[in-house]
């Protein structure tokens, strides 16, 4: 496998006028700092190295898509152009990997990233493709092929290769295998997009929320509590739980303030119906009293 450096990355994968965002999160202080700058700028060897110097004790990210270049924030109405659709495999890593690479219905993907033992970004470059339908596509092979379903916004930013992920101990090189030089349109997903995989007891009824978006979309927040609450239920470590959460939502202002309180929130929650007794069917993260 060739070595897939850092400047190269940014380089191969956006125009060099791509205003992008880089996250930094300090691990010993959680001070996180956000830059954006061009593409350019950004593999210009000053800031190549400024980078190396912020990645002895931060972890580094980098935005996934293009923002508009009056953007002084990254969220999805700042995005100007679609880069790339990408997954997020943090489960059954090489099974899900296998399964998304023999996929006949779907293009290679351009870039596999190694992000940590066993956990994976799948990166595939496109174009002509705008902000819903590259969610939709996210969102759809996620279910289908066993990635995280929490991670599909636009404006997600992650780890780049050639950098340290220093979320453990030791740190992990993120090391990146390119399997593609193709863009991709978005004819090259042959899969229905029209209908999401439903679940077993869909036709059960669901409450309803007046946070919903008018569109019939669960937020990003919602999605965020769903997963926090299946994966308390079913016994997994809350301090796990928080820290994946934390390191999901680098766009919240506080990641780490957001994580505890969700979490915290969630173990009230579940505490609150284990003392009622209730017999609780938790579906994704929806518990039904």
């Amino acid at each position: 496998m060739n070595t897939v450096t850092s400047w190269d990355y940014i380089k191969q994968n956006y125009d060099p006028d791509d205003r992008l965002a880089v996250v930094i999160k300090n691990q010993m202080t959680g001070q996180v700092i956000q830059r954006l700058e061009s593409a350019r700028e950004i593999a210009s060897p000053d800031f190549q190295r400024w980078l190396r110097f912020q990645n002895v004790k931060g972890c580094i990210y980098l935005s996934v898509n293009a923002l508009l270049p009056e953007a002084t924030g990254r969220t999805r109405t700042q995005i100007q152009t679609i880069r790339h659709v990408y997954l997020d495999i943090d489960q059954d890593g090489p099974a899900v990997l296998a399964k998304i690479i023999s996929d006949r219905r779907i293009p290679q993907p351009n870039y596999v990233l190694n992000t940590s033992p066993g956990k994976f970004q799948t990166i595939w470059k496109v174009e002509e493709f705008t902000v819903e339908q590259a969610e939709r596509l996210q969102r759809v092979m996620a279910a289908e092929f066993g990635a995280d379903q929490a991670v599909i916004d636009a404006a997600r930013v992650l780890r780049i290769p050639g950098l340290r992920n220093r979320k453990y101990d030791p740190p992990n090189q993120v090391t990146a295998e390119k399997l593609s030089d193709q863009t991709y349109k978005p004819s090259h997903f042959r899969l229905q997009l029209d209908l999401l995989p439903q679940p077993a007891n869909a036709t059960a009824p669901r409450p309803t929320t007046s946070h919903r978006p008018s569109n019939g979309r669960l937020s990003q927040s919602e999605i965020d509590w769903a997963r926090v609450m299946r994966d308390l239920s079913r016994g997994h470590d809350p301090g796990a739980v928080q820290a994946r959460l934390e390191q999901q939502r680098q766009d919240k202002h506080n990641p780490a303030d957001y994580a505890a309180r969700t979490v915290n929130k969630a173990l009230a929650e579940l505490a609150r119906r284990r003392s009622l007794g209730a017999q609780c069917t938790v579906d994704g993260g929806l518990c039904h009293d």
